[in-house]
Parts: C-alpha cells; sequence; structure tokens
C-alpha cells in the first residue's frame, strides 16, 4: 500500500511540476502570438488573398493551445472569412484571391455563404483562382465559384453526391455492460437510435433522404451556374466514381479548367498580378485581411449579433453554456443603445431545461420593444429550433438542417458495467418508495418509466406549444410537421418553420429596418476567450485527463465512458449526430 501511494504521488506531482514548467514557458510564446494576431495588416500592392481554409466555425477564436502544442490543424471563422472577402474586394493593393484546397472542413450552408461572398467579389473585377493536388467534394463546390478551376496533372476530384451516416453505439455499450434507457416522443426523434439500434429506422431514412435530395439539388445548382453543365450531366457524372478518372479527363468534361504542378501555378499567378518571374509572389491570410481597419462608424446606436454555436449545456468546451448566454441576452434587454438582436443559432440542439431559459430571454428583449430575428448556420434543429421559434422573424440558409422538433430521456444504467464488470455492487436503505431513483447501479421499474414518460410527454407538449406561439400556428399544424422530423431550409420555409432563406447579413438588414435604424455599429456576443483565459481552461483540462490517467491505468477507458454519460442532461431536445459528406 506504500509502494502505491509512493507511486500515484510521484505521477501526480510530475504531471503538475511538467504542467507548471509548461505553463512558464507558454506566457512567454503567448506574448509573442498575442503581439502578432493584435497587429494591423498593411497590403502592399499585388498582394493576393490566400483562402487556405482549415476548420471553419462560425467565429475566429485562435487555437493558442494547438500553436504551443505545433497541432497542424488549422481553424477558421467564418466572421473572419466574410470580412476578408469583402476587405478584399474593397482594397486596391489586394490583386485577388487565390484558393488553396488542402484540408477545407465545413457545413454545407457555411460552403454556400462562402460561395456567395466569392460570388459577389468577382463583381470587382478582380480574379478568383482556385488549385488542389486533389479536390474534397466540399473543396471542390466552393472552388467551382472561381474564374479557373486547376488541378494538378496527377490529382483527381472527389464528387459523389452526399451520404448521410450515423455512428451507432450500442455495440460498445453491450460490451462495456451499459444499457440507456430510452424515453421520448416522436417517431422522427432518431437521436436515441445510436444508443439502442446497430443500424438506421425507416424513419430516420426516409427523414434522411427527403433533406438530403433538395440541399443535393440546391448545390447542383449552382455548380451548374459555376460550370456551365446542367444538372443532369453533373448527376451523371457524380455516378462515374470520378475519384479514379484521369486528370486529363476531368478537363475534357469540363469540370476543371487546366492542369498544373504547383511550380506552374505560382508563375501563373506571377503573370496575374503582373511581377517578374524571379520575384517572390506575396500571399495575405484571412486573419491578416481581416485585420484592416475600416473607416469608423460613430454612430451610438448598436444591433447586437449573439452566437449561440453547438451543443446546448452539453459539457462542450466551445458549446452553449445557457448560463452565460442568459446573462449576455439580460444585458442586452438592458442596454438602451442597442436597439436590435440578431441570434445566430448553429446548434443541434441539447438540454431541455437550457433551451426553455434562452427561449424566455429572448421573450424578455422582445417584450422591451427590441426586435429579434434569427439566422440558422449549418444545423438549427430540436433545442436549437427551440431558442429560435420566438423570433420575430427567422432566416435559414437552404442548406441549414433544422426542425426536429421532439424530445427524449436518457438513464443510463451502468449495472453490468459497474456490478458485471467491476465487481462494484450497492445497498442501502431508504425512507419513501422513490429514494434512489435515478441510480445508475440498477434499472428503472415499470413504475418509474410510466412516470417519465408522461414527463418527457409534457416536454414535448411544452416544445410544440412555444413552437405554435412563436410561429403562430396552430398546436395541430406544428404537431404535424414535429414528431422529431429534421427538415431542410428551404422545405422549412414552405412548412412555416422559417420565414426567409438568407444569411446573417440579411437578417441584420431585417432587423435594422425594423428598428428603423439608417447607421448602426455591430456588437458581438458572448465575449471571446483571450488568450491567457483559453490556455487557462485548456491546461486545467488537460491537468485533470493525465492525473486520471494515471491513477486509473488501464481503467481509465471505464472512467471516459462513466463521464460522457454523466455529462448528458437526461432529458434532451437534440437533432441526432448525423455526417454528411
Amino acid at each position: 500500500m506504500k509502494k502505491f501511494f509512493i507511486t500515484t504521488f510521484a505521477c501526480v506531482l510530475g504531471v503538475l511540476i511538467a504542467g507548471l514548467l509548461f505553463t512558464m514557458l507558454s506566457v512567454a510564446a503567448l506574448t509573442g502570438m498575442v503581439a502578432t494576431t493584435e497587429t494591423e495588416y498593411t497590403a502592399k500592392p499585388n498582394t493576393i488573398l490566400k483562402l487556405d481554409l482549415g476548420v471553419v466555425s462560425e467565429r475566429c477564436q485562435e487555437d493558442y493551445m494547438g500553436l504551443l502544442l505545433g497541432s497542424q490543424q488549422k481553424t477558421d471563422g467564418l466572421d473572419n472569412i466574410l470580412k476578408a472577402i469583402e476587405t478584399a474586394k474593397q482594397n486596391k493593393n489586394i490583386a485577388g484571391i487565390y484558393i488553396d484546397a488542402n484540408g477545407m472542413a465545413m457545413g454545407i450552408a457555411t460552403l454556400d455563404r462562402i460561395h456567395r461572398a466569392l460570388e459577389d467579389f468577382k463583381e470587382s473585377g478582380k480574379f478568383v483562382y482556385a488549385y488542389a493536388d486533389n479536390y474534397s467534394q466540399r473543396e471542390y463546390l466552393l472552388s467551382a465559384a472561381a474564374d479557373s478551376v486547376i488541378l494538378n496533372p496527377v490529382g483527381a476530384i472527389d464528387f459523389r453526391g452526399l451520404t448521410g451516416q450515423v455512428t451507432f453505439m450500442k455495440g460498445l455499450y453491450d460490451k462495456l455492460g451499459i444499457e440507456m434507457q430510452v424515453l421520448k416522443v416522436g417517431t422522427y426523434k432518431s437521436a436515441v437510435e445510436p444508443y439502442t439500434n446497430t443500424r438506421m429506422s425507416e424513419a430516420n431514412r426516409e427523414q434522411t433522404m427527403a433533406y438530403m435530395t433538395p440541399i443535393w439539388n440546391h448545390l447542383l445548382e449552382k455548380l451548374s451556374q459555376d460550370r456551365n453543365l446542367s444538372v443532369e450531366q453533373l448527376n451523371n457524372l457524380a455516378d462515374t466514381l470520378l475519384i479514379t478518372v484521369d486528370a486529363q479527363e476531368l478537363v475534357t468534361k469540363g469540370l476543371v479548367d487546366t492542369l498544373m504542378y504547383r511550380p506552374q501555378m505560382e508563375q501563373f499567378l506571377k503573370s496575374k498580378v503582373g511581377i517578374d518571374p524571379d520575384d517572390d509572389l506575396t500571399f495575405a491570410s484571412v486573419s491578416e485581411v481581416a485585420s484592416i481597419k475600416q473607416a469608423s462608424n460613430k454612430a451610438k446606436d448598436k444591433i447586437a449579433i449573439v452566437y449561440a454555436e453547438g451543443g446546448i449545456d452539453m459539457g462542450e468546451s466551445n458549446g452553449i453554456n445557457t448560463a452565460e448566454l442568459v446573462k449576455d441576452l439580460m444585458k442586452i434587454e438592458r442596454d438602451e443603445h442597442i436597439k436590435a438582436v440578431v441570434l445566430r443559432v448553429n446548434s443541434p440542439g441539447g438540454s431541455a431545461y437550457g433551451s426553455e431559459q434562452v427561449w424566455a430571454a429572448i421573450e424578455a428583449i422582445k417584450a422591451a420593444g427590441k426586435s429579434v430575428a434569427v439566422s440558422m448556420g449549418d444545423v438549427a434543429a430540436s433545442g436549437g429550433y427551440y431558442i429560435s421559434c420566438n423570433a420575430d422573424r427567422i432566416f435559414a440558409n437552404p442548406a441549414t438542417l433544422t426542425g426536429s422538433i421532439g424530445i427524449y430521456g436518457i438513464i443510463p444504467n451502468l449495472e453490468g458495467l459497474l456490478t458485471g464488470k467491476l465487481g462494484i455492487t450497492f445497498d442501502g436503505v431508504q425512507t419513501n418508495k422513490y429514494g434512489n431513483f435515478g441510480s445508475a447501479g440498477r434499472p428503472m421499474t415499470p413504475d418509474e418509466r410510466r412516470q417519465m414518460q408522461n414527463y418527457i410527454e409534457r416536454g414535448y407538449e411544452l416544445f410544440t406549444s412555444r413552437c405554435a406561439e412563436g410561429r403562430n400556428m396552430s398546436i395541430d399544424a406544428i404537431k404535424k410537421i414535429a414528431e422529431g422530423r429534421v427538415w431542410d431550409g428551404t422545405t422549412a420555409l414552405e412548412i412555416g418553420l422559417v420565414d426567409e432563406l438568407g444569411d446573417l447579413d440579411a437578417a441584420i438588414e431585417w432587423v435594422a429596418q425594423e428598428a428603423g435604424l439608417e447607421k448602426y455599429n455591430t456588437v458581438t456576443y458572448p465575449k471571446l476567450k483571450t488568450a491567457m483565459e483559453q490556455l487557462r481552461d485548456d491546461f486545467d483540462l488537460n491537468i485533470k485527463s493525465r492525473i486520471a490517467a494515471s491513477y486509473l491505468g488501464e481503467n481509465y477507458k471505464y472512467f471516459e465512458t462513466l463521464q460522457q454519460i454523466q455529462n448528458i442532461d437526461p432529458i434532451q431536445y437534440r437533432m441526432e449526430d448525423i455526417e454528411l459528406y
């Protein structure tokens, strides 16, 4: 036993000392990083804005921990990307845009918005060229907006239509001895299926095809205009497994304009900006161009843009913390200079309780006489729709996934893991019948399950009533399009779940008109973390994980699973995790 404590203490102390040294070194490194990122960039003549996008989220938040650890994953914010493209359009020293398609990852609605920004940029008469060694499908769909799409002579295009795939965890939970006790309302509420099934239900298969098809058609219509090929031709090409086709044949088929190796592409760009072949090209990054200051706006009136991105109270470091979000909304309600609000929602939902708190805060802002619009991003479903439904006007992108008006509850039964695998047993006494209800060490009784199902159904009635009130529809009309079903943005407009197809800029313009504002500033919430705040939070999580892993050894995998399960709010307004690619 003495040796055990000495070993454990040594592990913990070693981690702490390493962490302290890492922190001291990090402070010095961060000082230089922050100074670099906060410096305003000045574009030289013949500068080219280089779009070599990585993982694109709603807002730009520099990953300082990733930079310190040498992470290769690049992250970009949609806000910065759009700002950079607009600045490049106006700045006389920026000659054009070069899309270097090399590992982009973004939602389809996000892709659609950047595509539209590139189309707008081209009205300036400046060039847009795209190059890739190999184009993924999303990279190609975005790059098709360029004046010329250029490919490496031995490259390929992965263009094969949309696929929706769900990861099912039931087999893993069965092996671990975990039973996920599920209660739900909604035939199409498929978020629980990964816990209970090993394949998609017919209802989920039906709804997924129903929203994927119009999204794919929307993408094909855009691509048809970009490449001057019919939608029928494009569908036929998608059915030929293009990734195996010779690059020269892709030129013949009209999917790319020419083939070049990277050194040739560099010389091509030099000729376009009119510099000597021996001179170096001047590229500017998204963050650099976005940092170029624009003419100051001294208007006192403001429009608040409130970002709600990620799971709702799901314990995610970058998700929606409703307690903090409600605080921000209360500040906005009281701020006399803020005349209107746009809630930018990019969320699959989450906690039922948290969703209701945000709904109430939005209601209070409206009661204060301020117009509220919602701008939906890639997804605004289930709890994401709950917090949107009472806005004065809802804007969605055609590729937005929304709806999923349904509810479910999950209470894990860990008896098989704790008792069957780890040998942990439970016993105790209680003064009343339901004293140990919710215990993870036993299954629910039939009586408990019945009462929980009644509780879930009351939650569904509240959700549908909120939607009916917000959308000025009857409860029956809402329930016909509810049942947990997910819809694409275009169909959501047809059935009354949204008011207009458009993005964040359209929502801002609408609330400005509603508030009678000709001149205004925008302010964004929540406040982005500083470099030190981000490092502190990431470091804290890292240290806790290392200590737990050192102490638990091979049992750490069970601890991780238990931690994930414990973080789940038992009652959820959340759509399924489905990957479209």
